[in-house]
């Protein structure tokens, strides 16, 4: 999975964000706040990755237990897919 294309990020004075842009932000409106964890994952999700690699990801740059990093990672992921701007 990644992100469509038409999903921007940005950081604006420390604060991590992402937008809708082109043709998606017409069903999407708005500025989705990420914290840091969630950032991590949109930049890991700007190429083609799954849920564990996603996960390697993170347990190799976050001191945490891999089961909570996984809980974690699929919290995200699953609001991600709701707001339908992963293909």
């Amino acid at each position: 999975m990644k992100l469509k294309k038409d999903i921007v990020t940005g950081n604006i004075d420390g604060k991590d964000f992402a937008i809708a842009t082109g043709r998606l932000a017409k069903r999407f409106r708005g500025i989705i706040n990420n914290n840091k964890t969630a950032a991590y994952i949109f930049e890991l999700l700007k190429t083609d990755c799954t849920e564990d690699e996603i996960v390697e990801a993170m347990c190799k740059k976050y001191d945490a237990p891999a089961e909570v990093i996984r809980a974690d990672v699929k919290e995200v992921l699953k609001q991600i897919k709701d707001l339908g701007i992963v293909e």
